[in-house]
């Protein structure tokens, strides 16, 4: 009887520790549906976000004439591209890094907005991995065209080359353009970071 009731801790603890890694191996965004006190603000980063030089997105709803509801909270991202091939983006420092070889997931939500200053075209989201701020130095993952105004689920699937530091989300045009146009999509709420098995 006292060696079942052993075995059935061993197994019980076992499998505590199991879910403790599991829950380990997640690495979360800071701010990940993107809120902010100011709650809409143009050319700024929520906070725990930052952008490259010239390419600050907009707090949205309600900067330069976007309506919008947000899927969580109050406040969520938008990115435009221009006509001179200039894009916006937003960055992030991990948690803690990506590892070179190792395949990861994570979920976030997408919407275009039908009106934003004219820079009204459907265009797409890259994520980029890097080993400093705003660094582009690995594409990971690119989404299909972003036309739809309300908000979707997309899962990004990606296995890095290289150790990864940074991530970074950038608006950017419909695959075999010649020309650069104006163009937004909207952002919010990033699930955290998981490892996967490799497809």
């Amino acid at each position: 009887m006292l060696s079942k009731f052993f075995l059935l801790c061993l197994c019980a603890l076992h499998t505590f520790s199991l879910m403790q890694q599991s829950q380990g191996e997640k690495i979360y965004f800071r701010n990940p549906s993107f809120e902010d006190p100011r709650v809409t603000a143009t050319s700024a980063c929520p906070e725990g976000w930052t952008s490259s030089p010239g390419s600050t997105p907009d707090i949205q709803p309600g900067a330069w004439g976007v309506v919008c509801t947000p899927h969580d909270g109050k406040s969520c991202v938008g990115l435009v591209t221009r006509e001179d091939g200039t894009r916006e983006d937003i960055s992030q420092a991990l948690s803690e890094r990506l590892k070179k070889g190792n395949c990861y997931t994570f979920n976030l939500y997408l919407a275009h907005a039908e009106r934003y200053v004219g820079y009204n075209q459907s265009v797409r989201l890259r994520v980029w991995g890097g080993s400093s701020k705003g660094a582009k130095e690995e594409l990971l993952d690119v989404t299909p065209m972003i036309s739809h105004t309300d908000w979707r689920n997309y899962k990004l699937h990606f296995t890095t080359a290289q150790d990864v530091s940074y991530i970074t989300f950038e608006a950017y045009y419909a695959p075999g353009i010649t020309f650069k146009y104006k163009g937004n999509l909207l952002l919010d709420l990033c699930s955290p970071i998981e490892k996967c098995d490799r497809a």
